[in-house]
């Protein structure tokens, strides 16, 4: 099979690492919230953070003055959803698979992570085949349940990326194209994700060629850490795998992932 320009979206996206993610409870930054005024209590003000994006600590003898903002960790609002447009799954050799669209929905858990995620992709192809999950219409294809969480793509810059993996480890998605080609996907994916900001939308862009992603390892525990995608098609083995889609998750209330908390 030859690869040719395909369709779409790929089949693991938005929001968005693996089962490395062992566990999300840390007590440290980074982590979603809400940044929020302060409240007064005469004068006086009781928060933590003299500016609106909670990255600057008042020292507490200064914070009835400077303390105008609070911390929120988490979100009060807990579902998210996504939609995004074209992309691409391809392997280092000569398979791909595209959609045309692609659509989610999930929910945060705690101040780190996201659970429940189900990916959903339209129109999806290979060359020549029609793409289909078990159980669906022709051309949709959807994923396992998935769940991510924040990670340090680099923690000396205070830049973070969203790592999004399978729930309990497995594979992401298991398709059939045109009733001979087989595809399978494990293993995680990272994306770089905007930080410190309050806002209710949130772009994620995954970028890869070839089975090589832009973005592959992140950063725990003063070590680098690999996170990457991986394919089998026709059951011809498992080969790195790349997926390029951009993906807007949208929230019900604006949320922050904080580096600095």
């Amino acid at each position: 099979m030859r690869r040719g320009r395909l369709l779409g979206s790929c089949v693991v996206a938005a929001l968005v690492v693996t089962a490395l993610a062992a566990s999300a409870a840390f007590a440290a930054a980074p982590e979603y919230g809400r940044c929020v005024k302060a409240t007064k209590v005469g004068k006086e003000f009781t928060g933590t953070f003299s500016d609106s994006k909670c990255t600057k600590e008042v020292p507490e003898s200064e914070r009835a003055k400077k303390g105008k903002f609070s911390w929120l960790p988490g979100a009060a609002k807990v579902k998210q959803t996504s939609s995004g447009g074209k992309g691409i799954l391809e392997e280092a050799g000569k398979y791909a698979v595209g959609c045309a669209s692609e659509s989610s929905v999930g929910e945060y858990s705690g101040a780190k992570n996201v659970k429940h995620v189900v990916v959903k992709f339209k129109k999806c192809e290979a060359p020549g085949l029609i793409c289909t999950s078990e159980g669906h219409e022709k051309g949709e294809l959807e994923t396992v349940p998935l769940e991510g969480r924040l990670v340090w793509e680099n923690e000396k810059a205070h830049k973070l990326a969203f790592m999004l993996y399978p729930e309990g480890g497995g594979e992401f998605i298991e398709f059939n194209c045109g009733g001979t080609l087989t595809v399978a996907v494990r293993g995680a994916i990272l994306v770089p994700i905007k930080a410190d900001t309050m806002s209710a939308t949130v772009p994620l862009k995954y970028k890869g060629k070839k089975g090589i992603q832009a973005l592959s390892e992140y950063e725990e525990g003063g070590k680098k850490i690999k996170a990457n995608l991986e394919a089998d098609f026709a059951g011809s083995g498992w080969v790195p795998a790349s997926q390029t889609i951009t993906s807007t998750v949208t929230n019900e209330e604006k949320l922050e992932a904080n580096a600095y908390i």
